[in-house]
């Protein structure tokens, strides 16, 4: 495949950033590679890391250096802009954007720069940059050469942020692409002050390679504005800055260098495990709900059936078979899969409402998107993103989310009580004796139920291992368990900042509802370790 620009509307075309033959602004002669030349003519790049380790910076750095650019003539390029305002302590990388870097040997090195990771906007907004990069990887590459993570390398250890944004990359590419990624530890000035360790890494992780760097970019940006202070900055300092740019910048050439030679021996991937490994993580999130509603409506009637015994053993009034088969007959919903049409559901408990079915709106795993943009929710002014209300089911945004599935109403048709046990109940001598066979047959009811549970685990179970030796994670557990681990810190951060009790609310909703899928999924592996 060539290398177009995205299809559809919501994503911008390959931006090209440089030409051969000319500098990066192209009106000065030919350029000459200032790092070692290699034989692909292609590079296909995907650039990941958490918020802030400089992944734009870094962009600068490689459109300058490939393009043959002496650091003298650095610039920093507009087109590299993929920000939107707001705090920095929340992702700053809209979505992802494609570049193109034609370098001075005339090769092309194309770069899909993704989203932060661990977006403290939330898990959903994460879900949602996780969709855009495995469909932009879809849609603009058939194969992919590298990934390229970036790391703060002055850090002593992986906080959670970090444990989590590598816990979540892993999930989302297969275990062959293993040798076709590495870090580059940005912020590193000199060997003492990198402290980032090998094994704080995931175990599957900890024989990539590994490139620490100072982006010269970055200090030349910072010598070139002190040239411009009134009153002046001393020329001592001036030159102290001038000579740790240029010292900087050689050894990045190196560095550079020992990276693009170990990019061209790195053997191409296929992408479209990669789309397929994000599909079987939305099919498990859809049987992991299934598996929680069945149990869920299993207990509902279980408690129904109880209430009913002990009316009967206080109240001592008559019983009949009819209030029984409205319990047990009564419906059980599951999710049924609807292909590529993806449909606003509801999510909150014992509330099985198809919402908007084919949903108009890109499917997103973000509510804050999917409440101001489906037309399922009603725009109440002054009222928040997440409490709007559901115009079908009446409940608000926040248990709402879009699924490729939609739920389906199973209505149990046959009698509850078979030929053999209505001759007993008629032949029994009085009501008491009756409501006891009935009671006796619910609980096989109940039993069946409870078979059927096991069935979604089992369901579950085989689709989370089929995961498992194909993700180079190698566990979808541990992705939920890294983002509790995040959530948690973070639900502590609100609490000490005396932040609105809402978001605490919203926070330790979300946290019970990742805990509750880790306890399915959990509860899912010692079912088949006991049948091993």
């Amino acid at each position: 495949m060539s290398q177009p620009g995205l299809s559809n509307s919501t994503n911008p075309p390959i931006v090209p950033i440089a030409s051969a033959g000319t500098n990066v602004s192209g009106d000065k002669p030919a350029r000459i590679m200032t790092i070692q030349s290699w034989a692909k003519r292609v590079m296909n790049i995907v650039l990941i890391g958490e918020t802030g380790v400089g992944k734009t910076a870094m962009l600068n750095l490689l459109a300058n250096v490939c393009a043959g650019v002496p650091m003298e003539e650095f610039e920093e390029k507009n087109e590299l802009n993929n920000e939107e305002g707001g705090s920095t302590a929340g992702s700053q990388t809209n979505k992802p954007r494609f570049y193109s870097i034609t370098s001075a040997n005339g090769h092309k090195v194309n770069i899909l720069d993704t989203p932060g990771l661990a977006d403290t906007r939330g898990i959903d907004k994460d879900k949602e940059h996780q969709a855009a990069i495995a469909e932009a990887i879809k849609t603009n590459f058939d194969v992919i050469d590298a990934v390229i993570i970036l790391a703060n390398g002055t850090l002593p250890r992986l906080g959670a942020a970090t444990e989590y944004t590598l816990t979540t990359i892993s999930g989302m590419f297969p275990n062959s692409i293993v040798d076709n990624i590495a870090f580059v530890l940005t912020m590193v000035s000199n060997p003492s002050s990198n402290n980032f360790t090998r094994t704080s890494l995931p175990k599957q992780l900890q024989n990539s390679r590994i490139w620490p760097v100072d982006n010269p970019f970055a200090q030349w940006l910072k010598y070139q504005k002190e040239l411009l202070k009134d009153p002046p900055t001393s020329e001592d300092d001036l030159q102290e800055m001038l000579g740790s740019a240029r010292r900087g910048y050689n050894k990045t050439l190196k560095m550079l260098s020992e990276l693009f030679q170990y990019l061209d021996k790195c053997r191409v991937q296929p992408t479209h495990s990669i789309f397929d490994l994000y599909i079987m993580s939305t099919d498990i999130e859809v049987r992991i709900s299934n598996v929680i509603a069945g149990m869920t409506q299993t207990e509902d009637k279980r408690m129904k059936l109880k209430k009913l015994q002990e009316d009967y053993q206080t109240l001592g009034h008559t019983m009949t078979r009819e209030k029984y088969e409205r319990i047990i007959t009564s419906p059980v919903y599951e999710h049924e899969d609807t292909g590529s049409e993806h449909n606003t559901l509801c999510v909150a408990g014992n509330c099985y409402k198809n919402c908007h079915p084919g949903c108009s709106v890109g499917f997103t795993m973000d509510r804050e998107t999917l409440a101001r943009m489906c037309a399922s929710f009603d725009e109440t002014p002054g009222v928040a993103l997440l409490k709007r209300r559901c115009k079908d089911c009446g409940h608000l945004a926040e248990d709402h989310q879009h699924y490729r599935s939609k739920w389906v109403k199973k209505v149990k048709t046959d009698k509850v009580i078979d030929q053999e046990v209505l001759l007993r109940y008629n032949a029994a001598k009085n009501e008491s004796d009756r409501v006891t066979i009935l009671m006796t047959e619910s609980q096989k009811e109940i039993k069946q139920f409870e078979e059927n549970i096991v069935g979604f685990e089992k369901e579950l179970t085989d689709l989370c291992e089929k995961y498992n030796k194909l993700s180079l994670s190698g566990s979808f557990i541990g992705y939920i368990s890294s983002a509790i681990s995040l959530l948690t810190i973070r639900q502590v951060t609100l609490v000490k900042d005396g932040s609105d009790p809402e978001a605490i609310d919203r926070m330790a909703k979300r946290i019970e509802r990742l805990e509750k899928k880790r306890k399915v999924l959990e509860e899912a592996e010692k079912q088949r370790g006991r049948k091993k």
